[in-house]
């Protein structure tokens, strides 16, 4: 059977689809719109979600904000020593601008003649509007705010590293200002030309990146502004995917309606990574001067500049030390693209691309901050995500502690100039009332060595040991002027077993000498009666008490035999000053929002009674008048202290004043006999330290040690520890727990004319 097609008129099939056409524009409006409507909404959602990232990070301070390690922050005081260059320093270190400053900053300064006028952030924490700091002889004379006189004032606190990975430079803030224009025209012709005239986000270099990246989850390529990636650098992690992308254009829209593009490029140019030299990671422009050429920034030529600018992309690849032939490449790029811009002419161009790439070999690559510090700090450190940690350690004192051993190993690195080997040191400064760690030294040099001996080297303590020993005896009744005999002696132990020490050097009195004395002139044979009648047993419980390691129960543990780090042991001799109580070391104070919004306890033992604690602190401060470490002695006048000397393979001194406990160990690795003693090797690198810590922080010394009830001073006579008479040669005020004190008087000089007395008027 036929089908009959009927055919359809043309009018008529046009007529159908201009109508379906219609209805389909329609159709299209209405999703349009409706798109925009509901995407609208979802980009206003966005965007306030984003904007309240950047308002916190404002609110809290832009620079002191951002998931880190921090130092503790700096507190000026009346009567400090400091010069007006030293805090100009620390408080461009603290991210604070000689000119007026915005709130992205810490504040701003003024010098006026011996002032100096502090303007906090508008976001710092309960600071006064206006702060002067009045200097006198390069020192502290006065500080005022809001016309008010202050006992103190605080800085914020400076980043130590926001790269848990690398160590920090010291740097100091730029504002834009300071970036010369040579430099400023290389980096944006390179990363973003059109920087001053977009809104943050570039829609030309967006669409280019998706356009070579179209169909890619995960983007090789970016076309981000300098804004974007600011906020990369400061918000967001480094992976590459799109909604990470999308994130960097919101935060950016938001940055840019807040801040400043002067503001945002000076921030850029502080921070951005510009690779790695020696133990140090180069962040900001200021510091790849300096690292690579040797210069100040204004210095820079602008075939330097451009070598610079043109690592931003790549600092490894592009890296002037380490791959010089990449470098000019680059470098020539960034010229051209100056010479595109109208930033340059071809002729300087030229002359640009053919000059010698001379970085600079002779530069010190030691320039981060506290190293070892920062390594113990990530080790220690439990799991916090994306947050701030702020640290116990105080840069001012962290100078002085590296400058104090380099002045010392200097002077030991000539006595030793013939061995294979150069000693080593370590230093270690805490606060023994809260456990803080306020300075750490690990080793001479961290890019040649990483090792902490500070924290993980353990070396036999010597002498150090013997005020544990002699507190247990104390903590057991045993009078500090109980008689011992100084001579050549063989102890029994175990019943059948002997042990004969001998005193260093080998001198001996051949009479009796009391307990104190026994400390006081470190007498190995005294020290090891005292121990047996004390009980070996007693001692090495009261050590691990005391947070030391717990030696084995022989007479030799007396003189410290058993290994110790100078962290261990700054911890212990911290019970002596703070009435008996041990702190456990503390380098982190706080994890979260500054001020501290989760702060971390540190838990105390009471390990002695405060009466015993004083009485050996007594006693080790006759070490410093009269004992093994006399040349100590009127070195921190104003400020009680006291120590022991430790000579072991290795040299110690462990001293503390009032408020401070530093202990210093001198010694080579592989454990060569050093050959000197504590005093000759160490004493003069914690004199050093402990002068300079107490010019710059008075609240660290101390006029006198807090005194317990409970306890008794006496004169008495040195050679026999009775009651001194007025006719005693050699007589001395010492402190004693209530009940031991001696009740005779000394019958040895008693009966000498008065003149024989060196003491007789």
């Amino acid at each position: 059977m036929a089908i009959e097609v009927t055919s359809v008129p043309e009018p008529r099939v046009a007529e159908w689809v201009a109508h379906v056409a219609r209805r389909l524009i329609k159709l299209s409006v209405v999703v349009i719109i409706l798109t925009l409507i509901l995407g609208g909404e979802a980009l206003l959602r966005s965007y306030k979600y984003y904007s309240q990232i950047i308002d916190a990070r404002l609110t809290t301070g832009y620079l002191t904000s951002r998931p880190g390690l921090y130092a503790a922050p700096r507190v000026l005081q009346v009567g400090q020593k400091l010069s007006h260059e030293k805090l100009i320093n620390a408080l461009r270190r603290a991210g604070y601008l000689e000119s007026s400053a915005s709130n992205v900053w810490s504040g701003s300064f003024i010098v006026n003649g011996s002032e100096v006028e502090i303007r906090p952030g508008r976001n710092s924490r309960k600071q006064p509007a206006l702060v002067r700091v009045v200097f006198a002889d390069d020192e502290i004379s006065e500080i005022s705010g809001n016309d008010s006189p202050l006992e103190s004032f605080t800085l914020e606190p400076e980043v130590l590293s926001n790269d848990i990975s690398a160590k920090a430079g010291k740097r100091e803030a730029l504002s834009y200002d300071e970036i010369p224009p040579v430099l400023v025209n290389a980096i944006l012709a390179i990363e973003d030309r059109r920087f001053f005239d977009h809104s943050g986000v570039d829609i030309n270099g967006v669409a280019r990146a998706l356009l070579r990246n179209a169909g890619e989850e995960r983007l090789g390529q970016g076309g981000s502004t300098i804004t974007q990636q600011l906020v990369k650098n400061t918000y967001l992690s480094p992976e590459k995917t799109l909604q990470r992308k999308y994130a960097e254009a919101m935060l950016a829209l938001a940055l840019e309606r807040r801040m400043s593009k002067k503001d945002i490029f000076a921030l850029y140019s502080n921070e951005i990574y510009l690779g790695q030299r020696g133990a140090v990671s180069v962040r900001g422009v200021q510091e790849a001067a300096a690292v690579f050429f040797g210069k100040e920034l204004r210095d820079l030529t602008l075939a330097e500049a451009a070598t610079i600018a043109g690592m931003i992309q790549s600092p490894a690849h592009y890296s002037p030390l380490r791959h010089p032939d990449a470098a000019k490449a680059r470098r020539k790029t960034v010229l051209t693209a100056m010479q595109e811009s109208g930033a340059i002419t071809p002729e300087q161009k030229d002359e640009a691309c053919v000059e010698a790439l001379n970085v600079a070999r002779d530069v010190s690559l030691d320039n981060s901050l506290a190293p070892y510090f920062v390594d113990y700090v990530n080790r220690i450190t439990e799991s916090t995500g994306e947050q701030r940690i702020h640290t116990t350690i105080d840069l001012e004192l962290q100078d002085l502690a590296e400058k104090a051993l380099k002045k010392q190993l200097d002077r030991l690195d000539s006595i030793y100039a013939k061995r294979d080997a150069k000693p080593q040191a370590a230093l270690v400064a805490l606060d023994p009332h809260t456990g803080d760690v306020l300075a750490m030294v690990g080793g001479r040099d961290y890019a040649t060595s990483q090792l902490n001996r500070a924290t993980d080297a353990r070396r036999q303590p010597g002498s150090t040991f013997k005020p544990f020993v002699y507190a247990a005896a104390v903590e057991d009744g045993m009078s500090p002027v109980r008689l011992f005999m100084d001579a050549p002696r063989e102890f029994v132990y175990d019943r059948t077993r002997t042990y004969r020490p001998a005193n260093y050097g080998g001198g001996y009195s051949m009479g009796e000498v009391t307990m104190r004395t026994g400390l006081v002139r470190s007498l190995n044979v005294v020290t090891v009666d005292v121990a047996l009648q004390t009980g070996l047993a007693r001692i090495a419980n009261l050590a691990a008490a005391f947070g030391l390691p717990k030696p084995e129960r022989y007479p030799a543990l007396a003189l410290g035999t058993e290994e110790a780090t100078p962290l261990q042991l700054a911890s212990a001799y911290a019970a002596f000053v703070n009435e008996g109580r041990r702190v456990d070391p503390r380098v982190i104070t706080s994890i979260g929002e500054p001020p501290a919004a989760h702060p971390l306890p540190n838990s105390t033992t009471q390990v002695i009674s405060p009466t015993t604690a004083y009485t050996i602190t007594n006693m080790l401060a006759g070490v410093i008048e009269r004992g093994t470490a006399r040349k100590a002695r009127g070195a921190l006048p104003g400020t009680a202290i006291a120590g022991k000397t430790g000579t072991s393979r290795d040299g110690w001194f462990i001293g503390y004043s009032p408020n401070l406990v530093c202990v210093v160990w001198i010694g080579f690795d592989d454990n060569q006999q050093l050959g000197l003693t504590g005093a000759e090797a160490a004493l003069p690198a914690w004199v050093d330290f402990m002068k300079g810590a107490v010019a710059v922080r008075p609240d660290l010394g101390g006029a006198h040690f807090e005194c317990p009830e409970g306890i008794k001073f006496v004169e008495v006579d040195i050679a026999t520890g009775l009651l001194s008479a007025v006719t005693c040669p050699l007589r001395e005020l010492i402190a004693v727990p209530e009940g031991e004190q001696p009740h005779m008087e000394c019958y040895l000089h008693g009966n000498l004319p008065a003149w024989s007395s060196p003491f007789a008027e």
